[in-house]
C-alpha cells in the first residue's frame, strides 16, 4: 500500500513538473533577477552614487584609487517575439574605494553607470529592431551574444576613455615640469 502512494505521488510530481514547468522556470527566473536587483544599486536619472556604496580598502591598488562594478541584468523569453527585461546596475559589494578624502573618483565612478546604462539601452534598441524585422531565428545563445557584444562595446569605450584621461594626466605632468 506504501509503495503504491509513492508511486502515485511520483507520477503526480513529475506531471504536475513537465505541465507547469515553463510558469516555474519563469518564477525561478523572475526570482533571481528580484534577489540581484535587491542587493544591488538599480540605475536611474536620479541615482547618484556615494562614498558609502563603495567598500574602504586602503591597501588595494586601483587606476584613479577605485574599482566601481557595474552590470546589466537580464530576463528574457523569446516566443512570438524576444521580450527583454534589462536593469543597469551598480554593485557595491565588488566596489572599491582606497582614498575617501578624493571625492573625484565619485563622478568616474557615476560616468561607469551611467555608460553602461547607454549601452543597455542599445541592446534594447537592437532587440526592438529584431522584433520589428520579424526574426524568427533567434535562440537563447543568440541573445547571449548580443548581452555581451553589447557590454564588451561598453567595457572597450571605458578602456579608452581610461587611456585619454592617462595620456592626459602624462602630458600634464610634463607641462608642469617645464614650467620650472
Amino acid at each position: 500500500m506504501k509503495k503504491k502512494h509513492i508511486i502515485v505521488l511520483s507520477v503526480s510530481l513529475g506531471l504536475t513538473l513537465l505541465i507547469f514547468q515553463y510558469p516555474i522556470k519563469r518564477l525561478y527566473y523572475n526570482f533571481q533577477e528580484y534577489s540581484t536587483l535587491k542587493r544591488n544599486i538599480i540605475w536611474s536619472p536620479k541615482t547618484k552614487l556615494k562614498i558609502s556604496d563603495f567598500k574602504f580598502r586602503p591597501n588595494e591598488t586601483y587606476i584613479d584609487n577605485f574599482s566601481a562594478r557595474v552590470g546589466i541584468v537580464s530576463v528574457h523569453n523569446i516566443k512570438d517575439k524576444i521580450n527583454l527585461r534589462s536593469t543597469t546596475i551598480f554593485l557595491p559589494k565588488d566596489s572599491y574605494v582606497t582614498d575617501t578624502t578624493n571625492h573625484l573618483f565619485l563622478r568616474i565612478a557615476q560616468a561607469r553607470f551611467d555608460l553602461c546604462e547607454i549601452y543597455r539601452r542599445r541592446l534594447e534598441l537592437k532587440i526592438d529592431s529584431l522584433n520589428r524585422k520579424n526574426v524568427d531565428k533567434i535562440t537563447k545563445d543568440s541573445i547571449f551574444k548580443l548581452e555581451e557584444f553589447y557590454y564588451n562595446k561598453f567595457e572597450r569605450e571605458w578602456d579608452v576613455f581610461n587611456e585619454t584621461k592617462k595620456k592626459q594626466s602624462n602630458v600634464k605632468n610634463k607641462n608642469v615640469g617645464k614650467l620650472y
